[in-house]
Parts: C-alpha cells; structure tokens; sequence
C-alpha cells in the first residue's frame, strides 16, 4: 500500500475515533441524582435513614450492571435545613452547578411547594419522596414534579375510613400551623362525613411547628370533651404531646386518632410510654405490610448494619423510589427532566411494597396506607398496631374530576 492511499485511510479512521470516543465515554458517564433533604435540626432524624435508603438501592442497582446500558447512578446530596429559601437555592445550585440529571427530595410541604415552582421554571424534574401536601400534584401540579409516597389526602381519607367504623361522633382537630397540618386534618374531615351523617365538629386547635408545652393544648382538648381527638402533629411535636397529655390522662377519656403515630420514628422512642388503643396511621410496617419478603428482609438487614436500627417509612421509600427512577430511566432511555417525566406518568413499578402506578393526571403514586390501633407485643420494646384497616391508593385518592376542579378553583383564586 503506497503512503497516499495509506493516508486517505488513515484520516477517516482517525474522524471516527474522534467521533466515536466522546459518544462512548458518555454512555459510562454516571447518573447524577440530587439529594436535597433537610439533613440537619428537626428533621434529621427522618432523613438521614432515607438518605441510606437511596444508597442502598442505588448500590444494588449499580452492582446489576447499572442503567441506561451501564451507566452508575451517582448521588449529589444537599442539606436545605427544612427552610424554602435554602432549598430553592440548593435546587439551583443542583441544577447548574453540579450539573444533576433531576432532584429528589424534600421532606417539608412547605419546602415542597417552593422547590416544585423552582423546577417548573426551570423545567427541571423533581421527585418528591417525603412531603405530603397534596397540592404539590394536586392544585400546583405540573409536567415536571412527581411524587412517590403518599399524599394528605390518602392519609387522612385511609384515617377517616377506619374512624367511620367506630362510634365516635363529636370530633375535635389539633395540628401543626402549617400547610401539611391544615391540609391533612382537611382531608380527614371531608372524607369522614362523606362516610358517616352523624358526625360533628367541636374545633380546632393549631400550634406551632416546634411547640413543647401542650398544656393548653390538652385542656383545650379536656373541657370540649368530644368523642374523639384527630391529629396531624408529627415527629418531636407529636412525642412530646403524647408524653404530656399521658400525665393528664387524656388517652383514657376519649379515642385518639393520630396521622403517622404507626410508624417507628414515633413508636420506638415513645416506648412503652404509647398509650394502648391509639388509633395510628403509618405507610410501612417491617413486619406487617403485604410486601415482598425475601427483598424486604434484605432490605432490613442492610439497612440495620450501616443504621443500626430497623428502617422506618422515609428510609422505606428512599430505597423503593431509587429502583422506580432506575425503571424510569430505562423505559425512557434517558435520564433528562423531559424524557423522564413523560417516562414515569402512566407508569407501572414492581416495588418492594407491591405494584404501584403514577398516575398520568397528576404525577402521584398509588403506594397503599394503613390505619391500626397500638397494642403490646412482647416480641417487640415498642407498641405495634392490629385490627389494621388498610387502603389501597387508588380507593382513596381524588378522583380526575377531582383533582381538575381543584385546580381550577386554585387557578382561578390565582387570577
């Protein structure tokens, strides 16, 4: 071969090795996945353990060869210390500095809403793992927010199903002064009285987020005398209520209803200071829910070596909504904002906790929820939950008439 025709052969072949070389080394760029949780102060206790949720899935699913055709899922964490102002800024940061595929996270409804804005405007998924509200899928849905968990509305109306069994008639509320407290003991409310005619409402009672005396609280609660007492104060706010209305017997003088006092970031440090006969919601239970088994034990023991404790419902769904990202990307061949929201509405995932699907209308999971009343076990340092009522999400979920006249309603307030 003389040197000329060596030469044309040669330049072709290095253009395509010029071509061919950034197109492959792309295929093996990592997934970047931002974290933004509030990581430190109230919240920390909860989403730590989720944050070892995602690892552990994202572990596994990079172990199996990874996705998109062997691409490592690769998590960028964020601390938005449970304030809108930090996370809307770590959002941004996420977004054009670390140069993230999309963002899950969030904890606070609050946070949740202004984050949700955020990526909307700069069309950026986020994926709302935590936070309840169910405005955020709801009223101020749109293309680029999804959320895996459930949602005020499947908490209160799986709360108000169960109650709708009991004889309590007179209610009283009590929650925390903010968007998730007002929405949940809502959605409670209207649900139950379309359940049962015979009920009525005494009042409310709304302390603030981080509230430690409840003395007021509970002689509030004491002298309205209603049949029952329905509450969405949760976390630190909700043990230490419990603590002090036990001093005034309060649990022995009407039936308490309690959002999220089923799971074990409420049982375990109460103990046996849980009152027995507490009517308490949870999402998962280690050793009760209809889930996969064999995943969910080795789940379990991962997840107690790296924590040392058994995981509770946030570190549950941190390592769940990781394996339906995971589907997502792969359904959709790609891991941008665009393809991955169309790719996971109208979507069905085999999970750890059984078949869910998110629903095209408004992005939101169909995870089921449960309502039990605390017991003792003697296998177990803490209360645990029987006669448990549990209801599948799509039961109980608004409707697509619904959820297109709440918008309307919140559009049209807008305007």
């Amino acid at each position: 071969m003389n040197r000329g025709m060596f030469s044309k052969l040669l330049i072709p072949t290095m253009a395509l090795a010029l071509i061919a070389t950034p197109a492959m080394a792309a295929k093996k760029q990592p997934v970047k996945i931002g974290l933004l949780y509030a990581l430190s102060g109230l919240a920390a206790v909860y989403t730590k353990g989720t944050v070892i949720g995602h690892q552990i899935a994202a572990e596994e699913i990079n172990a199996a060869g990874g996705v998109l055709g062997g691409r490592k899922i690769k998590f960028v964490v964020r601390d938005n210390k449970l304030k809108p102002g930090i996370a809307v800024k770590e959002f941004r940061r996420l977004v054009t500095r670390d140069k993230v595929d999309f963002v899950m996270g969030v904890i606070s409804s609050g946070v949740a809403l202004a984050v949700s804005q955020v990526a909307k405007e700069m069309k950026v998924l986020f994926v709302d793992t935590i936070a309840q509200t169910a405005a955020l899928t709801g009223e101020q849905g749109h293309d680029y927010v999804v959320r895996t968990n459930t949602n005020t509305t499947v908490m209160g109306r799986t709360a108000a199903l169960a109650a709708s069994k009991g004889p309590w008639k007179s209610y009283y509320f009590i929650g925390p002064d903010y968007e998730y407290g007002h929405r949940v003991n809502a959605d409670f409310w209207e649900f139950l009285q379309t359940k049962r005619g015979d009920v009525s409402k005494k009042g409310d009672l709304w302390p603030k987020l981080g509230e430690r005396d409840y003395s007021a609280h509970i002689t509030a609660l004491l002298n309205a005398k209603p049949d029952a007492v329905f509450s969405s104060l949760w976390g630190g706010d909700l043990i230490a209520f419990i603590k002090q209305a036990n001093a005034y017997g309060l649990f022995d003088k009407l039936q308490f209803i309690s959002t999220g006092a089923g799971d074990l970031d409420i049982l375990k440090p109460l103990g046996k200071e849980m009152p027995d006969g507490i009517m308490a919601t949870y999402f998962y239970a280690f050793d009760t829910n209809p889930v996969k088994m064999a995943q969910n034990k080795k789940f379990i023991a991962e997840f107690k070596k790296r924590a040392g404790y058994l995981p509770k419902s946030g570190d549950v769904i941190g390592y769940v909504s990781t394996y339906m990202m995971a589907q997502a990307m792969n359904a959709a061949g790609a891991a941008d904002s665009k393809s991955m929201s169309k790719a996971l509405r109208g979507a069905k995932f085999d999970t750890l906790l059984g078949d869910v699907e998110i629903r095209k209308i408004d992005g939101q999971a169909t995870f089921a929820y449960h309502a039990g009343f605390t017991y003792v076990d003697p296998k177990y340092p803490f209360k645990r939950l029987k006669d448990v009522t549990r209801a599948e999400g799509m039961d109980v979920l608004r409707t697509k008439m619904e959820v297109e006249k709440a918008r309307a309603m919140y559009n049209k307030k807008g305007s």
